[in-house]
């Protein structure tokens, strides 16, 4: 690992700042779900094409056996973004993410499950930190609409895909690179979510365009390479944990320009659900 440790912390607060936003450019864009993810991963392949193209060369690129973890992964990713922007569009921004960044509570119960990974004292009290602060996210939708309770348990799905492509993900990088399985997991999420295209109605127009070409470039192609980059700095268990910036950068935008004010049996919830991630990651990097 090269020095310039600085460096590396800039650039994840920039990537994690970046992804924290994209849950407005959602919102702006006013699309279903599916295609806002469909142009999304449509503006940012070429660029993350051609950067994997550079870093790992021609032929490491064509080599994609096992193909199978690497198509079902995609899949997932797919879901996990549908999901995710789906709840956005039915509950509050606050809700939503927190329930999402739920998910690595899910890749434990997942590990311990099917790869027989050891369920540490630690683990076990973030795992239960993580379900406390859930349950408390959860609560106040009891109290709001139907729209809004349902919202919640489609963030709850987002959480669960996400931490199932943690799962996923972590099987495969035993075959393939990190950053091949990103510009194939992109690939194969084009061609899953392009069908969506001709089932919804929805209309573009200038605006909701630059707001697209702005997700996929800035938003995915970008925050990518600024996340992949600082890796040659920084520990991964470093950006891990900087990882739970998204959800606290997402709340505070929400907030500013929205208007969503989070009740504070929400934030009380997400910090939990945070706390349990930050020891997650640690753990994992031991």
């Amino acid at each position: 690992m090269r020095g310039n440790k600085t460096k590396g912390l800039v650039e994840m607060f920039f990537a994690t700042f970046i992804w924290g936003s994209i849950p407005l450019f959602s919102i702006w864009t006013n699309l279903p779900s599916p295609v806002f993810v469909f142009f999304r991963v449509l503006f940012a392949f070429p660029f993350i094409f051609f950067y994997s193209l550079r870093k790992l060369g021609k032929k490491e690129l064509i080599r994609i056996k096992p193909a199978f973890p690497l198509v079902i992964s995609g899949i997932v990713l797919s879901l996990n973004w549908i999901f995710f922007f789906w709840a956005i569009n039915l509950t509050d921004i606050t809700t939503a993410v927190v329930l999402y960044y739920f998910g690595p509570v899910f890749s434990i119960i997942l590990a311990v499950v099917f790869l027989k990974e050891p369920l540490t004292k630690t683990l076990i009290l973030a795992t239960l930190f993580a379900f406390f602060g859930a349950f408390l996210t959860f609560l106040p939708s009891f109290s709001y609409s139907s729209a809004s309770f349902f919202g919640s348990l489609i963030a709850l799905v987002s959480g669960f895909l996400y931490g199932l492509l943690g799962f996923i993900s972590k099987i495969t990088t035993a075959k393939h690179s990190s950053l091949k399985i990103t510009v194939y997991q992109i690939f194969i999420s084009l061609f899953f979510t392009m069908p969506f295209v001709f089932f919804f109605k929805f209309g573009l127009n200038l605006t909701v365009l630059f707001l697209l070409v702005i997700t996929g470039v800035v938003h995915t192609a970008l925050a990518l390479f600024l996340w992949y980059d600082s890796l040659n700095y920084i520990k991964v268990s470093t950006s891990a944990v900087f990882s739970y910036l998204d959800p606290f950068f997402a709340i505070v935008l929400g907030f500013l320009i929205l208007h969503q004010k989070p009740s504070l049996i929400q934030l009380i919830g997400g910090i939990l659900i945070a706390i349990s991630g930050v020891v997650v990651s640690m753990e994992e990097g031991k």
